[in-house]
């Protein structure tokens, strides 16, 4: 990583914060005691005396020697997953419908190696957000890479690794491009009496995720909101024999017989540093959905909307940013509701927003996925009648790119076999 790089990334982190009794991180605008939708933020779990995440990454670098990894120079060059061409739209037999507006998209690697990607039924892809959220464009001092970040969680029960995130560079998006990516397993920062710092696996749905300078917000729907750092992603081994590359592949944290970490076969831990939790007075929300608005001026804020799949049809609530990243008033700016039920995906353009929903099924028809539906609410809070457009078989998420006449939206579609990212018009 050059040194301009490195100036721009540590200038992005700066914030002064203070650390309350359990871990409370307090931001500078104090909380207000009026009903409605919050989120009190966290640096780390258990006793007001544990250590906080960002001390244990800090430990695992230092004391573990776990080196630090550069999501550009490092998991993107080192990338060895490649992305297929969108074909017909199913990876199975038959074709499956491309969305309306169509401009760009990809599916995910095929090959036998590497197969779990796209035809898998244990991790299921859910939120998108990409470098133009978090930087308004290409990565700094990455030579104008443009990068997608895509969240997965495991649906497997027994042995449930958590979540991860893909990694990859759209840099190039045209009709036969290919882009490399790798994946990041999440992980969660820890250190017990006595014991080597250490990491553990994070059992998020990571329905929604938001990319905000060098924070990554992962929505978990009962939870809130679960941050990430991005900037430093640690190095794990991923075994060098046939039997220590069996043991990475089911073990994640530290292993006292071989001295190394692990992490579940994957080569990279991204580390929580901090979450944000309902307040004690907070009305119910579900945190089923988390995206970016750098639209409305100076102020960038989180936009998160709730999943339903009949009545209620649920609310989106906005929470503004300060200039590093953080949360800036643990009280909501604003909330509005859907009106539509099996909303996936939400983001703001301006007095515009757009929503990905899911088509229902009705119960005597067969479950397979159906074509979802791109809707527009304008202005913000109106009902809505009749969708925008059609989308994938079983959307999820939704990212907004600004681009010359009108901009693009990211989206993604989840079940096997029609796995694919696409960007559409606007």
């Amino acid at each position: 990583m050059d040194t301009t790089r490195r100036a721009l990334l540590k200038g992005i982190a700066a914030v002064p914060l203070a650390v309350t009794a359990g871990g409370l991180l307090v931001p500078s605008v104090a909380r207000a005691a009026e009903p409605g939708y919050g989120l009190r933020m966290y640096d780390r779990d258990g006793v007001p005396t544990g250590t906080t995440w960002a001390a244990a990454t800090q430990g695992l670098i230092t004391r573990q020697r776990l080196g630090v990894a550069d999501l550009v120079d490092d998991v993107l060059d080192r990338a060895e997953r490649r992305a297929s061409a969108p074909g017909d739209w199913r990876d199975g037999p038959g074709s499956a419908p491309r969305p309306d507006r169509f401009d760009f998209a990809f599916g995910w690697d095929a090959r036998s190696k590497y197969r779990e990607d796209a035809r898998g039924k244990r991790w299921y892809p859910q939120g998108i957000t990409t470098s133009y959220d978090a930087y308004g464009g290409s990565v700094p001092g990455s030579g104008g890479k443009k990068v997608a970040l895509v969240s997965w969680y495991d649906k497997q029960t027994a042995g449930n690794q958590g979540a991860k995130v893909s990694v990859i560079d759209v840099t190039r998006t045209g009709l036969s491009s290919r882009p490399r990516y790798d994946h990041v397993l999440l992980a969660e920062p820890t250190k017990e009496s006595g014991e080597p710092f250490d990491f553990k696996v994070t059992t998020l749905h990571a329905g929604g995720i938001a990319w905000v300078g060098k924070w990554l917000y992962v929505a978990d729907r009962n939870r809130g909101l679960y941050v990430f750092d991005t900037t430093r992603m640690l190095k794990v081994s991923r075994g060098s024999t046939e039997k220590t590359r069996e043991r990475a592949k089911n073990w994640c944290g530290y292993h006292a017989g071989d001295k190394k970490y692990y992490a579940h076969g994957y080569r990279y831990v991204m580390p929580l540093h901090h979450v944000y939790r309902p307040a004690s007075w907070s009305a119910n929300l579900a945190y089923s959905q988390v995206s970016l608005d750098r639209t409305q001026g100076a102020t960038q804020s989180l936009v998160v909307s709730e999943y339903f799949e009949e009545s209620p049809n649920g609310v989106a609530v906005r929470w503004n940013l300060n200039s590093a990243g953080y949360i800036a008033s643990e009280r909501a700016a604003s909330t509005w509701p859907l009106s539509i039920p099996r909303v996936q995906g939400t983001v703001c353009v301006g007095d515009q927003t757009y929503y990905s929903a899911n088509a229902p099924v009705k119960s005597h028809e067969p479950k397979s996925p159906k074509q979802g539906s791109l809707w527009l609410q304008w202005p913000r809070g109106e009902k809505m009648t009749a969708p925008h457009g059609k989308l994938t078989l079983g959307p999820e998420d939704l990212s907004y790119q600004p681009r010359a006449r009108g901009g693009s939206l990211w989206g993604l579609a989840e079940h096997e076999d029609t796995r694919r990212v696409y960007r559409i018009r606007l």
